[in-house]
């Protein structure tokens, strides 16, 4: 059955499966070790390994598998599928189990895994002890079509494996693949009246819809509110309007919003209060409305609404958008926004980028325009700070990665540091490091007296020895361009004062009241 099913797995389009160490999980471990065209990873925490197949799979578009042992390793890869569902990302988690007559006594290892990720995943199987060749067939069909389908996600096939686990491989019977093709999602053209419209792009289901709606915006000459992870900063543009929290934003007649919601909140609040017809495009079902006011919602791959969309245009429109001038505070210190401001004058072009949740994603949407990188990445799905240095890792077996993190984040996460030596591309990874948690100071909390310890989590860690226990070259913020021509993996550290970036954030805004 194991062998089967990884050679179906494999013939649907999976390639990358992810192990943790593991005594019942053998039988599918031993059959990819063996499979020619299976590439297998290992890493030693479940809960790591999880999230480097998510960062696989987001850098691929297509779907990871993920295999583990039974017991709490199955618990263990919860925190990965919640993220998974809520970013419509493709992963197939194949865990194994204790055969049935085991389940319910006792037995050692043993829980119950049947339907345990129930509302967190596409579809979900619980397999016989013995089965058919055409039925491990559909099963690997079944499984490949949910993670993929117009509403990517990870999906659930429980493995019970009775002994002996280490068995020789039995040639399986040949079973006709069962191809699979995934339709596209067309809307009926939408022809609108005004002239004076708005494009807003958050995360797109596919890094390549960005150009469509580049091109829909040169025809229409409508300016562009792009977030970060939209990837439309990869490609500046004239319709592109950068720093638009800070502007005075003239009032558009008509919104269109791509993709997925906006890091900013600025903005979703300013569109709130202008009360204007807003329009949601996009191939998933999930609402992407946190403020309620959506007028119409379309589902449609992007491509094909981009081809069919018309408006009128007007001349002077995006003139009003792109004249204001925006000015910042300048700061002595190095803090997180000068930061990003001088990643602006690095050569990131071969670079993936991937922000952190918490202030790393939030000051990057504000100030980071690189003048060119390869793709823009995050966790945002529950914004959560777990695992993402394994996130970081999975990207870079697609490409070189730049990780922005934060201290806390890289606390939550150390375990997965050797994961930066064996990744097909080299990663920097560049910790802000203020000594806890930024973000709180921007909350009423940080003026209750137990603020340091109970919601800054105040430390005094610095990231040099983590380095040098895991053989990663370590590198001072200064020489951030030395570690990302370096052809290596390396961890970078750039130490600021939490008050001292509060009160220049506090002295931007003020300036763009």
């Amino acid at each position: 059955m194991e062998f089967l099913l990884i050679e179906h797995l494999i013939e649907q389009g999976v390639l990358h499966f992810c192990t943790a160490p593991g005594s019942r999980s053998s039988p599918l471990v031993i059959a990819i070790k063996n499979h020619p065209k299976a590439n297998l990873h290992i890493h030693y925490d479940e809960r790591g390994l999880a999230f480097y197949a998510l960062g696989m799979s987001q850098a691929t578009s297509s779907p990871t598998a993920i295999i583990v042992t039974s017991g709490t390793a199955v618990g263990n890869l919860l925190p990965a599928i919640m993220e998974a569902h809520h970013s419509h990302i493709p992963l197939i988690f194949l865990t194994a189990d204790r055969p049935p007559m085991l389940r319910d006594c006792s037995a050692h290892q043993t829980t119950d895994q049947v339907k345990i990720f129930t509302p967190f995943v596409r579809w979900q199987a619980d397999l016989p002890l013995t089965v058919d060749a055409a039925y491990v067939r559909s099963i690997a069909n079944q499984a490949y079509f949910h993670a993929c389908k117009s509403t990517p996600g990870p999906v659930h096939i429980n493995c019970p494996f009775d002994e002996p686990l280490y068995r020789p491989l039995i040639s399986p019977p040949s079973v006709p693949i069962l191809r699979l093709r995934l339709p596209r999602l067309h809307a009926k053209p939408l022809e609108v009246t005004h002239s004076k419209g708005l494009i807003i792009v958050g995360k797109l289901p596919q890094a390549e819809d960005i150009h469509p709606i580049l091109h829909l915006a040169k025809r229409l000459r409508w300016p562009i509110c792009a977030d970060i992870l939209s990837n439309a900063r990869c490609f500046p543009t004239d319709e592109e309007v950068r720093y638009f929290d800070w502007l005075d934003k003239p009032t558009p007649d008509f919104v269109l919003h791509f993709g997925e919601r906006m890091t900013s909140k600025k903005l979703l609040g300013w569109l709130k209060t202008i009360q204007t017809q807003l329009v949601h495009v996009s191939p998933y079902c999930a609402l992407q409305d946190p403020e309620h006011i959506l007028t119409e919602r379309i589902q449609s791959d992007i491509p094909e609404f981009c081809a069919t969309f018309d408006a009128p245009s007007d001349p002077q429109w995006l003139e009003l958008w792109k004249s204001p001038q925006v000015l910042f505070p300048t700061s002595s210190s190095m803090t997180e926004v000068n930061a990003m401001r001088h990643l602006n004058e690095i050569d990131l072009g071969h670079v993936g980028i991937f922000l952190g949740n918490g202030m790393p994603i939030r000051d990057a949407d504000h100030f980071l325009f690189p003048q060119k990188c390869r793709r823009f990445f995050a966790n945002r799905g529950l914004c959560g700070i777990d695992g993402n240095i394994a996130t970081i890792a999975g990207l870079a077996e697609e490409m070189p990665i730049l990780g922005i993190i934060g201290d806390q984040t890289a606390l939550y996460d150390l375990n997965s540091l050797p994961l930066l030596n064996k990744t097909k591309y080299p990663t920097v990874l560049l910790i802000f490091n203020n000594f806890g948690g930024g973000i709180f100071h921007h909350l009423p909390i940080a003026q209750n007296p137990h603020f340091e310890s109970l919601w800054a989590a105040h430390h005094d860690y610095h990231f040099a020895p983590a380095a040098h226990m895991y053989h990663l070259p370590y590198y001072a913020f200064a020489d951030i361009e030395e570690a990302l021509k370096s052809g290596q993996s390396a961890l970078v550290e750039l130490t600021t004062d939490r008050y001292v970036n509060h009160r220049q954030q506090q002295a931007i805004s003020a300036c763009h009241l």
